[in-house]
């Protein structure tokens, strides 16, 4: 299969996205954090046929991550992203970064239903989980194993095309989102 879903990147919605989290009132390390936003993306996408967060993905040594919302975690550059005039707070605490104090709330008109609807089934179902289950949950998703078992680098892009089970309809979904992924 030769094509290739490329959404294009929104920074406000990754934003959002993450102050969604923070507002859970959950204890979010920079692995959470990165985590539950891979797999809130990951299954909207597999039901809606597009991402939450249009984060983009790399599978590293210890799982799939939210490549731009770690660099936001970390207070690294992100385009679009003012790093200064986040709408909630990191704190760096030893080697780990948590998120905590959204200054706002929500926008909600940013999200739809759906979007909402998985964000909540996600934070339901994995929030709790530790390091290690998310871990080992991840590491077994086929994405993330095609996209390590190839990689070049120590951070290997993902592709969407690969939260999708194989089937025989995988393979005409991809190439009709292949060329509207971008305008979503």
């Amino acid at each position: 299969m030769a094509a290739r879903i490329q959404f294009k990147f929104k920074a406000d919605k990754l934003v959002e996205t993450i102050l969604y989290l923070a507002r859970s009132a959950m204890e979010l390390d920079q692995y959470k954090v990165v985590k539950l936003i891979y797999l809130a993306d990951r299954e909207h996408f597999r039901r809606f046929r597009r991402p939450i967060s249009f984060d983009r993905f790399v599978a590293m040594e210890y799982g799939p991550v939210a490549s731009n919302t770690l660099r936001i975690m970390k207070g690294e550059g992100v385009a679009g992203v003012d790093k200064n005039a986040l709408p909630f707070e990191v704190r760096k605490f030893d080697k780990l970064y948590f998120l905590e104090h959204p200054k706002r709330d929500i926008k909600r008109e940013m999200f739809s239903k759906s979007d909402l609807k998985v964000l909540d089934e996600v934070i339901g179902e994995y929030g709790n989980c530790t390091f290690g289950q998310l871990y080992n949950l991840t590491h077994e998703h086929f994405a993330y194993d095609r996209a390590w078992q190839n990689r070049h680098s120590n951070a290997e892009p993902m592709r969407f095309e690969d939260f999708l089970d194989a089937s025989a309809e995988k393979e005409e979904i991809v190439e009709g989102l292949e060329f509207v992924a971008h305008a979503i």
